[in-house]
């Protein structure tokens, strides 16, 4: 895939982006016969009110909170690492270099975009943005099914120019956006093709500079995180072995198991209110998890 860059006019420029749209399911509901703002006259009133601040601009910012948090220690693991204090200064400055990775967040509503430039010149390896979005969004997924906060999304790769800083607007938002609308359907993260060929493009890139080996590991730990779902299409594996190795690792089972928990109360309150649509979708889910339980660690 090609990185080259479209000077727009002086001001804007357009490279390829992997961007990851996530939407916070249920905020439908949560603001269900909300209307014009009436002022409680009854603390019964007041307390209602509550409820729906609670349920929907509280679920949309505790998802805004986890996002941040997700994302810093994805932003700070060259520094961090164990591996890194056992290097000279030069090898350090080299290792900083391959891990160099820069990913933006851009509020959306009730949702989240992230994205990664893929023509950023002063990132070295262009795999770490978008292993960095795999490991979040999927994080997200998983943490938000254990907490009772759905969310679907979908990452793929297009062209894009940020109009402003972190706001940014092409294909590379529409198409991610399609996937999350259209194709998802239950809480699941769904990738695009594009992203998948630019994965197994650098998985075969035959370089053995250490820029192209650092993004060969990269994208097939990426491929490895990729699994085929019923409709043919690619979804975040967030319960794969490859996901919890790299990102969960020993909180996996806990998270698992209250996910898991819940898809199970979803499916049996819409099974019970005849929701075919919503229990159907909470089936997928099911057999999902059931397919996948959570590995031992080594």
């Amino acid at each position: 895939m090609s990185n080259d860059t479209i000077q727009v006019d002086r001001d804007f420029v357009a490279y390829n982006y992997c961007v990851a749209f996530v939407d916070l399911l249920g905020q439908k509901e949560a603001l269900k016969g909300q209307g014009l703002l009436k002022l409680p006259e009854t603390e019964v009133e007041k307390m209602a009110f509550h409820d729906v601040l609670r349920n929907s601009i509280g679920a949309i910012l505790k998802l805004q909170k986890r996002a941040e948090e997700m994302l810093e220690p994805i932003l700070r693991k060259n520094l961090d690492s164990p591996r890194r204090a056992q290097l000279s200064p030069e090898q350090q400055a080299m290792w900083d270099e391959m891990n160099q990775t820069r990913i933006a967040t851009q509020r959306w509503s009730d949702g989240l975009v992230s994205f990664s430039c893929l023509g950023d010149k002063a990132v070295k390896c262009q795999v770490n943005g978008v292993f960095g979005m795999f490991g979040q969004v999927g994080s997200l997924c998983l943490l938000g099914l254990a907490s009772g906060r759905p969310l679907r999304g979908g990452i793929e790769i297009a062209w894009g120019v940020e109009l402003h800083a972190g706001e940014l607007y092409g294909p590379a938002v529409a198409r991610s956006y399609e996937l999350e609308s259209e194709v998802a359907q239950y809480p699941r993260i769904v990738v695009g093709p594009e992203t998948v060929r630019f994965l197994e493009a650098h998985a075969a890139n035959p370089e053995q500079d250490v820029f192209s080996q650092t993004d060969r590991e990269f994208a097939s730990l990426c491929l490895n995180m990729l699994l085929q779902d019923a409709d043919g299409h690619w979804l975040l594996h967030y319960l794969g072995e490859a996901f919890q190795f790299a990102v969960t690792h020993s909180q996996h089972t806990d998270l698992y198991n209250l996910a898991r928990k819940f898809a199970l109360e979803q499916f049996l309150k819409f099974r019970a209110d005849r929701n075919t649509k919503l229990a159907f979708r909470y089936a997928n889910l099911l057999q999902y998890f059931d397919a996948h339980p959570p590995t031992k660690p080594e």
